[in-house]
Protein backbone atom coordinates (compact mmCIF):
# COMPACT_ATOMS: atom_id res chain seq x y z
CA UNK A 1 0.00 0.00 0.00
CA UNK A 2 3.00 2.85 1.07
CA UNK A 3 4.45 1.56 -2.55
CA UNK A 4 1.48 2.84 -4.55
CA UNK A 5 0.72 6.30 -2.40
CA UNK A 6 4.44 6.76 -2.47
CA UNK A 7 4.20 6.18 -6.61
CA UNK A 8 0.57 8.23 -6.69
CA UNK A 9 2.30 11.61 -4.36
CA UNK A 10 5.21 11.56 -7.29
CA UNK A 11 2.88 11.21 -9.88
CA UNK A 12 0.85 14.21 -8.47
CA UNK A 13 4.07 16.14 -8.30
CA UNK A 14 5.58 15.61 -11.27
CA UNK A 15 1.78 16.07 -13.10
CA UNK A 16 1.93 19.41 -10.81
CA UNK A 17 5.16 20.66 -12.49
CA UNK A 18 4.42 19.57 -16.04
CA UNK A 19 1.37 21.54 -16.20
CA UNK A 20 2.58 24.81 -14.21
CA UNK A 21 5.17 24.74 -17.45
CA UNK A 22 2.75 24.05 -19.80
CA UNK A 23 0.53 26.56 -18.47
CA UNK A 24 3.84 29.21 -18.96
CA UNK A 25 4.22 28.08 -22.48
CA UNK A 26 0.72 28.54 -23.47
CA UNK A 27 0.58 32.43 -22.01
CA UNK A 28 3.94 33.49 -23.27
CA UNK A 29 5.11 30.90 -25.78
CA UNK A 30 2.13 29.99 -27.55
CA UNK A 31 3.05 31.23 -30.98
CA UNK A 32 6.71 29.65 -30.73
CA UNK A 33 5.21 26.47 -29.70
CA UNK A 34 3.09 26.67 -32.71
CA UNK A 35 6.64 27.49 -34.49
CA UNK A 36 8.27 24.46 -33.23
CA UNK A 37 5.22 22.18 -34.51
CA UNK A 38 5.54 23.80 -37.57
CA UNK A 39 9.15 23.43 -38.05
CA UNK A 40 9.10 19.91 -37.13
CA UNK A 41 6.04 19.13 -39.51
CA UNK A 42 7.95 20.38 -42.52
CA UNK A 43 10.60 18.79 -42.08
CA UNK A 44 9.39 15.24 -41.06
CA UNK A 45 5.70 15.62 -42.22
CA UNK A 46 5.73 17.69 -45.34
CA UNK A 47 2.40 17.04 -46.34
CA UNK A 48 0.79 18.10 -42.94
CA UNK A 49 -0.93 21.42 -43.01
CA UNK A 50 0.88 24.59 -40.62
CA UNK A 51 -1.08 24.66 -37.45
CA UNK A 52 -2.36 28.30 -36.88
CA UNK A 53 -2.73 30.35 -33.44
CA UNK A 54 -6.01 30.38 -32.24
CA UNK A 55 -6.26 33.61 -30.16
CA UNK A 56 -6.99 34.53 -27.20
CA UNK A 57 -10.58 32.98 -26.71
CA UNK A 58 -8.88 29.76 -26.85
CA UNK A 59 -6.39 30.94 -24.89
CA UNK A 60 -8.16 31.33 -21.79
CA UNK A 61 -10.15 28.14 -22.44
CA UNK A 62 -7.04 25.75 -22.45
CA UNK A 63 -5.94 27.66 -19.20
CA UNK A 64 -8.97 27.11 -17.43
CA UNK A 65 -8.32 23.73 -18.28
CA UNK A 66 -4.50 23.41 -17.43
CA UNK A 67 -5.72 25.05 -13.76
CA UNK A 68 -7.88 22.26 -12.86
CA UNK A 69 -5.67 19.37 -14.07
CA UNK A 70 -2.88 21.33 -11.78
CA UNK A 71 -5.63 21.67 -9.11
CA UNK A 72 -6.25 17.93 -9.27
CA UNK A 73 -2.46 16.95 -9.31
CA UNK A 74 -2.05 19.20 -6.16
CA UNK A 75 -4.57 17.65 -3.88
CA UNK A 76 -3.60 14.23 -5.13
CA UNK A 77 0.02 15.30 -3.82
CA UNK A 78 -1.14 17.00 -0.89
CA UNK A 79 -3.23 14.27 0.19
CA UNK A 80 -3.23 11.48 -1.69
CA UNK A 81 -5.23 9.01 -0.03
CA UNK A 82 -8.28 12.08 1.17
CA UNK A 83 -8.30 12.97 -2.65
CA UNK A 84 -7.42 9.78 -4.89
CA UNK A 85 -10.58 10.16 -6.71
CA UNK A 86 -9.51 13.38 -8.48
CA UNK A 87 -7.63 10.89 -10.86
CA UNK A 88 -11.23 10.36 -11.96
CA UNK A 89 -11.37 14.02 -13.29
CA UNK A 90 -7.50 14.33 -14.41
CA UNK A 91 -7.56 11.50 -16.29
CA UNK A 92 -11.53 12.43 -17.64
CA UNK A 93 -9.62 15.32 -18.99
CA UNK A 94 -6.70 13.99 -20.23
CA UNK A 95 -8.56 11.56 -22.02
CA UNK A 96 -11.09 14.19 -23.62
CA UNK A 97 -8.67 16.10 -24.79
CA UNK A 98 -6.63 12.85 -26.25
CA UNK A 99 -10.20 11.83 -27.94
CA UNK A 100 -10.59 16.06 -29.50
CA UNK A 101 -7.26 15.88 -30.86
CA UNK A 102 -7.89 12.62 -32.71
CA UNK A 103 -10.89 13.33 -34.07
CA UNK A 104 -9.76 16.53 -35.28
CA UNK A 105 -6.65 15.13 -36.99
CA UNK A 106 -9.14 12.75 -38.51
CA UNK A 107 -11.63 15.38 -39.80
CA UNK A 108 -8.97 17.41 -41.17
CA UNK A 109 -7.87 14.66 -43.54
CA UNK A 110 -11.78 13.96 -44.48
CA UNK A 111 -12.74 17.45 -44.61
CA UNK A 112 -9.76 19.59 -45.68
CA UNK A 113 -10.17 21.88 -42.77
CA UNK A 114 -6.61 22.00 -41.75
CA UNK A 115 -6.69 20.24 -38.62
CA UNK A 116 -4.31 17.17 -39.55
CA UNK A 117 -1.50 18.92 -38.43
CA UNK A 118 1.55 17.99 -36.15
CA UNK A 119 0.50 20.02 -33.30
CA UNK A 120 -3.15 18.57 -33.28
CA UNK A 121 -2.40 14.79 -33.01
CA UNK A 122 0.86 15.68 -30.66
CA UNK A 123 -2.08 16.24 -28.13
CA UNK A 124 -2.92 12.80 -28.01
CA UNK A 125 0.47 11.62 -27.86
CA UNK A 126 1.09 13.87 -24.83
CA UNK A 127 -2.24 13.37 -22.94
CA UNK A 128 -3.58 9.86 -23.64
CA UNK A 129 -0.52 8.35 -21.44
CA UNK A 130 -1.05 10.88 -18.50
CA UNK A 131 -4.58 10.21 -18.00
CA UNK A 132 -3.96 6.29 -19.05
CA UNK A 133 -1.12 6.74 -16.29
CA UNK A 134 -3.27 8.30 -13.60
CA UNK A 135 -6.19 5.76 -13.92
CA UNK A 136 -3.76 2.95 -14.02
CA UNK A 137 -2.83 4.38 -10.39
CA UNK A 138 -5.86 4.67 -9.19
CA UNK A 139 -7.47 1.60 -9.93
CA UNK A 140 -4.57 -0.06 -8.54
CA UNK A 141 -5.05 1.86 -5.49
CA UNK A 142 -8.42 0.94 -5.05
CA UNK A 143 -7.24 -2.83 -5.17
CA UNK A 144 -4.64 -2.57 -2.72
CA UNK A 145 -6.74 -0.18 -0.76
CA UNK A 146 -9.18 -3.62 -0.37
Amino acid sequence: MKNIIRIIRITGFLYIIAFIITSIIFIFFDVQLIHIFNSISQSVFPALPLAHEQGSFFKVLALSMMFGVTLCSYLIFKDDEKYITMALPLAGMKFASSACGVLFFVLGFLSANGYNTLATIAIFFTDFPLGLWILYLYIKYQQVKQ
